[in-house]
């Protein structure tokens, strides 16, 4: 069919290409079955009509005896790849009784392109507009053309996939349009992943091991692979990669993840968040609009309402895109809801964190429709013990320490090795910030990601508890620190100034109807001694705390 028009279907993201026997969405190959294929086309060539189980069967098993069982395996298969059902999304509708039918609405058919059109640069749209990423696009361009293999890092949300598309486009001449985009979020078998590359190049790999024949096939091509969403199939990922950076001089390899991949020839470049302004900047309106975060939430509420944000609701976007730590894709669902809802309205809606969970757009990829979406893809990676960290260091609103996380978090029987692993892993897994204070690790938890570990804490129902072991834990350190000035140094201030977001915690929890008078009687005692070397930071939480009286505990939902 080289060269030749073929005939395509299309419906929502998707693209059939019947004489190619290609399913792309959004421009990208998505690996399925022949059988399947077989089914989706028969299906779809005859939108709203009822095909019965037995038709599909002698269809696509043609002189072959096969059970029903056979036949909902490959519609599975096929509703899996459309995402079927997700959020409304429907295609394929079982009839009970009777059969099939395709419900999805088939918006045009025309000609298509070919197969070698297929073989060569398939990447996706990129933004028409790029904010604030013009200096991590040049650094990961000249990091591929330096060392031929970049991984971007980062946690969900945080804008991996929108960069290295970027990147894919700006630098494709240089490979005389030979750059690939590889989605791998809807692989759930490892040993696909060789095959699915294939595919994406427009390679059909026949033999019984793919790894090496699509070495073999590429070895001689001057290429760029992008593999997207590497974290969920990692292990096979990473040694496909490190085969193709060894043995293929000329293939160029940009992989976005969560995890890092640990092999051979990688470069890791960890994707920031946007840049918010600080607190109490003082800055102008105007000044405040320049951030790349005010930046993106104004642009998203001008394309769906269609008017600019006035001063007064800057002030209180500022507030949300620091309290959703910059991350590009909480704000752009923040944003779509203040279009609709308005500025003040959704910034109330925030303090809420299972309305915060909830923010969501309904054509966004799947794991990223809702926070919620997008966190549990990374919670389910997680080992046993890496998951009950995560939950039980919920209580921690700022920086800690990996002292104060195996007070709150770890159990008398753990080992000081498991504890650590368990941490490391999900500072690894992109679940935690990291920074280090005069040599010293602190970490932290995002609040968004904080917000769905306390969700977690509590279905375990061990809230309670870990919130006593927090405030236990703030009042040792508070009573153990001599009643002197902060200490000097920009990173030491920092740190003892983000303890009074804790410190606040502990005293609402204490305080609370389910927390602990003697510890709150201690945290106190404590901040007064703070209060008279200090000038009274301590006891403006003090007061805090007194509003707090009555009030749901941290941590706990109304």
């Amino acid at each position: 069919m080289s060269g030749s028009a073929v005939r395509g279907l299309s419906f929502g993201p998707f693209e059939l290409l019947r004489d190619q026997r290609v399913l792309l969405r959004d421009g990208v190959v998505l690996p399925l079955g022949d059988r399947a294929l077989d089914l989706l086309v028969y299906l779809a060539e005859r939108p709203g009509e009822i095909v019965a189980k037995k038709e599909l069967i002698d269809h696509v098993w043609p002189s072959v005896n096969v059970e029903e069982g056979s036949l909902r395996v490959h519609i599975a298969a096929i509703r899996k790849a459309l995402g079927d059902g997700q959020f409304g999304d429907r295609y394929i509708a079982n009839v009970q009784g009777r059969g099939y039918s395709f419900i999805g609405a088939i918006n045009r058919e025309a000609g298509a392109a070919s197969t070698d059109d297929i073989s060569h640069s398939r990447l996706p749209l990129r933004h028409a507009r790029m904010i604030g990423r013009d200096a991590v696009v040049a650094e990961v361009k000249d990091g591929l053309r330096e060392d031929r293999f970049v991984t971007l890092l980062g946690p969900g949300g945080i804008g991996k996939t929108t960069i290295a598309v970027d990147v894919g486009h700006a630098v494709a001449e240089e490979f005389d349009g030979e750059a690939f985009f590889v989605d791998l979020a809807s692989l759930t078998d490892p040993q696909h992943v060789a095959r699915t590359i294939g595919t994406s190049l427009g390679l059909g790999l026949g033999s019984s091991a793919p790894d090496q024949e699509l070495v073999e096939l590429v070895r001689s091509r001057r290429l760029l692979v992008i593999l997207d969403n590497c974290e969920h199939v990692i292990d096979a990922v990473a040694s496909i990669a490190e085969q193709l950076y060894q043995e293929a001089a000329q293939v160029h390899i940009l992989a976005t993840s969560r995890e890092m991949l640990r092999v051979e020839g990688e470069r890791c470049y960890h994707v920031p968040p946007f840049e918010v302004p600080p607190g109490d900047s003082g800055q102008t309106a105007d000044a405040i609009r320049r951030f790349p975060a005010v930046q993106l939430f104004a642009d998203r509420v001008m394309k769906d309402r269609g008017s600019a944000l006035g001063d007064a609701e800057i002030l209180l976007v500022v507030e949300m895109c620091r309290e959703l730590d910059g991350v590009p894709l909480a704000i752009d669902l923040a944003a779509r809801h203040a279009a609709g809802l308005g500025v003040k309205n959704t910034f109330a809606r925030l303090a809420s964190r299972a309305e915060l969970m909830k923010l969501d757009h309904r054509t966004n990829v799947a794991r990223h429709r809702t926070l919620k979406a997008t966190l549990d893809w990374s919670a389910d990676l997680l080992t046993e013990f890496e998951s009950i960290v995560f939950r039980r260091i919920a209580p921690f609103v700022d920086y800690f320490t990996l002292e104060g996380a195996r007070y709150v978090a770890g159990d008398s029987d753990w080992s000081e090795g498991q504890f650590f692993d368990a941490i490391a892993g999900l500072a690894g897994k992109s679940l935690i910030a990291t920074r280090l204070v005069q040599g010293q690790p602190h970490y932290r938890l995002l609040n968004t990601t904080r917000a769905y570990a306390l969700d977690r804490l509590e279905e375990h129902a061990e809230a309670d508890a870990i919130f006593a072991r927090h405030a236990r834990y703030m009042t040792e350190q508070l009573e153990s620190q001599s009643p002197s000035p902060p200490p000097q140094g920009t990173e030491r201030a920092a740190v003892w100034s983000s303890q009074l977001s804790d410190i606040r915690a502990a005293l609402e929890w204490s305080v609370g109807p389910r927390g602990d008078s003697e510890i709150a009687r201690r945290l106190a005692t404590a901040s007064a001694a703070f209060d008279r070397a200090q000038g009274g930071p301590v006891s403006a939480v003090r007061e805090h705390t007194e509003h707090a009286r009555g009030r749901p505990q941290a941590g706990v939902k109304a």
